[in-house]
């Protein structure tokens, strides 16, 4: 069950959208609110021999009639569990042909009619669930998420250069509707610059949280849009006052030893001897919906500094991500926040379930998915 660990005064911003009407916002006091969720294993799997194995599990998602979708970017392939955890199909690998990939796929969508979209460096593929192709987007800007819409249409969030010119030139990422090349939302700052030689840098959050609605935002805040997947009209704000943490000199040199101790060239010395983190760290990293009901998890940085917060530590030494803040996916509102079990990374939900990337200490990937369990609030 999830129940009220922890209570302390803060302020959290409500925010109240309903159907076909604007945001409105509400002053809230709110709280910070640990909350207790009981996990179930319901299954596990890639963990034995006898399993089928992952290389690098990059992405996954649950398809509407409850099957888990998983792209294995080390494999080039996708695969679909049924909904005890058996395999019912793979397809993929490394070439030009259908079902296919010449580039190294990196994300996976399913829409609500069941079509796979599985998102390389600059094309979409799109395939019915047993793996045949429907359809293909090859486009000339970066891609880096994507998600559906009600229509059935692919969204990406995207740069719109290629290659190494776009962060030369600290370009805004964009969300694009790949089928009119329609921008539904544009980032109002753009990342650093490659020159700057900043590790860790601002870069957007975009996430499918219904049918309908993708949530957006930019990873160096907590401040979050939700949009009409149609449009981009903007429904209303998943927002919390945090206050937010970066790293200290101390932490910064102690990044560039760590660069100049892996480097071995002298163009790496260079780099590593400039290198500096982005300020603030990362405060958060992405989200999707799940339990109960339709509940937006959004996965926290460490550079929110409440009194949840881990230590920060070394640099990327000791970092635990394993906070995630969970908001209604009806009117916005902060419900808490929850700690997930240790070496995993969730990834994907459903009403009652939760799915993601487990890492044993040899850094094997397998998959979990896991029932959670909540008390009416």
């Amino acid at each position: 069950m999830f129940r009220q660990a922890i209570g302390s005064a803060s302020t959290v911003l409500l925010v109240l959208a309903g159907s076909g009407c604007t945001a409105e916002q509400v002053g809230r006091e709110g709280g910070l609110r640990l909350l207790e969720p009981e996990f179930t294993d319901e299954y596990w799997t890639g963990n034995e021999p006898t399993d089928g194995q992952f290389i690098d599990v990059s992405s996954m998602v649950f398809a509407p009639n409850g099957e888990l979708v998983i792209l294995d970017r080390g494999e080039r392939s996708v695969v679909v569990l049924d909904t005890v955890g058996r395999e019912v199909t793979r397809w993929g690998r490394h070439g030009d042909g259908p079902g296919e990939f010449n580039q190294e796929p990196n994300g996976v969508a399913v829409s609500a009619d069941g079509v796979v979209a599985v998102h390389s460096f600059t094309r979409v593929d799109m395939f019915t669930l047993s793996g045949g192709p429907v359809d293909s987007h090859l486009v000339d800007v970066s891609v880096f998420d994507i998600a559906f819409n009600g229509q059935g249409e692919v969204l990406a969030r995207v740069r719109p250069a290629t290659g190494i010119e776009a962060f030369a030139e600290g370009v805004p990422e964009q969300v694009l509707r790949l089928a009119d090349r329609n921008v539904l939302w544009s980032a109002p700052r753009a990342g650093p610059p490659l020159g700057s030689f900043q590790f860790g840098g601002l870069h957007a959050i975009v996430a499918g949280i219904s049918p309908n609605q993708i949530l957006v935002g930019l990873s160096d805040e907590y401040d979050m849009s939700v949009l009409d997947a149609s449009t981009g009209r903007e429904l209303g704000r998943v927002f919390r006052d945090v206050e937010l943490r970066g790293p200290t000199e101390r932490f910064n040199d102690g990044l560039r030893e760590i660069g100049l101790a892996r480097a071995s060239t002298e163009i790496g010395r260079s780099i590593a001897e400039q290198m500096v983190y982005g300020d603030p760290f990362p405060v958060v990293t992405d989200a999707f919906v799940g339990p109960p009901g339709r509940v937006i998890w959004v996965r926290r940085g460490i550079g929110v500094g409440d009194a949840l917060a881990p230590p920060v530590g070394e640099p990327e030494d000791d970092w635990v991500l394993r906070l995630y803040d969970l908001f209604s996916a009806e009117t916005y509102e902060y419900m808490g926040t929850v700690e997930i079990p240790e070496d995993l990374r969730l990834m994907a939900g459903d009403s009652a379930r939760v799915a993601g990337r487990h890492t044993d200490p040899l850094g094997v990937h397998s998959v979990r998915v896991l029932r959670v369990a909540m008390e009416e609030r």
